[in-house]
């Protein structure tokens, strides 16, 4: 799911970056979000305990910035070449066509770097109340330079400002069933009710 919008510097933050669109307090840039389950096939319910994508497409004056991620602070793996088995482990029986949780289990067990996230999507933040009430973090650390060619390194995180709330998991269930895709209605029904959305980007 995805909607329009626009990013507000609230910082000159020149001093870090040189990028346009971060140089002007009040200053507009447009972008598109795009929020999403991530282990749910296409067409499942976006209730299901699940990890979802938080992603942004700033068009700023300079070409597109690209930010992807998740709303966990965390992530199951450090290593991008274990991504394709972190997946393969997560999405249906290659065989069965449906979830197998003993995939998933066999991959977190012998990943202990995993039971971090593995314990946040075991709580109620695995079933959030809609798209509308999670944090975003970026998956990438994100390297920033000035106009002096001083380097930072930043890590992204945006704060929902319509506040953190989740199902429980018989709630998340009950919901699912006649209403798959609660949060994508949600986000698009708040939207065109005029009750916009926002979050707070810290770097």
């Amino acid at each position: 799911m995805g909607a329009y919008g626009y990013f507000e510097a609230s910082r000159d933050m020149s001093r870090f970056c040189k990028a346009g669109f971060l140089q002007r307090i009040g200053q507009r840039t447009p972008i598109f979000a795009r929020m999403s389950t991530t282990i749910g096939s296409r067409g499942s319910s976006d209730l299901l305990r699940d990890i979802r994508g938080f992603a942004l497409k700033f068009y700023t004056e300079q070409g597109n910035y690209d930010m992807a991620g998740v709303n966990f602070p965390v992530f199951f793996i450090r290593d991008p070449m274990m991504a394709p088995d972190f997946f393969h482990a997560l999405k249906p029986h290659p065989a069965k066509n449906v979830f197998d949780p003993n995939t998933m289990w066999d991959f977190f067990s012998q990943v202990p770097e995993s039971m971090h996230a593995v314990t946040i999507m075991y709580t109620d933040r695995g079933t959030p109340q809609g798209y509308r009430h999670i944090h975003g973090y970026s998956a990438n650390t994100f390297k920033w330079v000035n106009d002096a060619n001083e380097v930072f390194y930043v890590r992204y995180t945006f704060k929902t400002q319509q506040g953190i709330k989740n199902f429980t998991l018989s709630e998340s269930k009950r919901m699912a069933g006649p209403h798959a895709y609660y949060s994508s209605a949600d986000l698009y029904e708040s939207i065109e009710r005029g009750d916009y959305l926002a979050w707070t980007w810290y770097a």
